[in-house]
């Protein structure tokens, strides 16, 4: 038994690994790659347009990768403890990270609402008019994406890596599979494929 303890370590060690590897991938599918689908039918123009519509999206994702780094051993510490109250307290810690990213969505959402091009072209000037309806459309799919990392956070602490890595790469592949299709304007496609796709990543977790 000791003698293969550590090739089962190193085992497990490599599927987290790859597991993580493969949510990285989707992620960057799933945030960053709108702007290639756009580039390729519409031009570098259009293509740096939409970047800046997804900053909306892309920007609270870089300062919740701070929260995620706590999250994760926290939930692990209150998994591992293995009782009823243990259980209650990670429930109740992934309940209030949930609640707490419902209110920044909303507030973000009614912001970008009341004066989301007004601020895009404030933030990167007025070379394009910003359509208010897509970034209110990104901001929700902000909302649910966020939600998302927070319910992997609490996979990967109860060792559900592998689940958790099918789910980013089925939303990953709908996402280009719905732009690849472009049933809607280039610009309203990757919007609405980041918002739908982030809604399923959430509830599929």
């Amino acid at each position: 038994g000791a003698a293969t303890e550590p090739e089962f370590t190193l085992s497990r060690g490599g599927a987290f690994a790859a597991a993580v590897l493969v949510m990285m991938l989707s992620e960057q599918v799933m945030v960053s790659s709108g702007a290639l689908f756009v580039r390729a039918t519409e031009g570098a123009a259009a293509a740096g347009f939409i970047f800046n519509v997804l900053m909306v999206a892309r920007a609270p994702l870089v300062l919740f990768q701070a929260v995620a780094a706590s999250l994760l051993p926290h939930l692990t510490r209150l998994r591992t403890r293995g009782d009823a109250t243990g259980r209650r307290a990670f429930r109740m810690s992934v309940n209030t990270t949930l609640l707490t990213i419902a209110a920044f969505a909303a507030l973000t959402t009614l912001g970008v609402l009341a004066v989301g091009p007004e601020a895009m072209q404030l933030a990167f000037g007025d070379k394009f008019s910003y359509d208010r309806a897509g970034l209110v459309i990104v901001a929700l799919g902000m909302g649910f994406y966020l939600s998302g990392a927070a319910l992997n956070q609490a996979a990967l602490a109860q060792g559900q890596a592998r689940r958790a890595a099918a789910c980013w790469v089925v939303c990953a592949a709908l996402f280009v599979i719905w732009n690849l299709a472009a049933p809607l304007d280039p610009f309203r496609t990757v919007e609405v494929g980041f918002a739908g796709s982030t809604t399923l990543l959430a509830g599929l977790l």
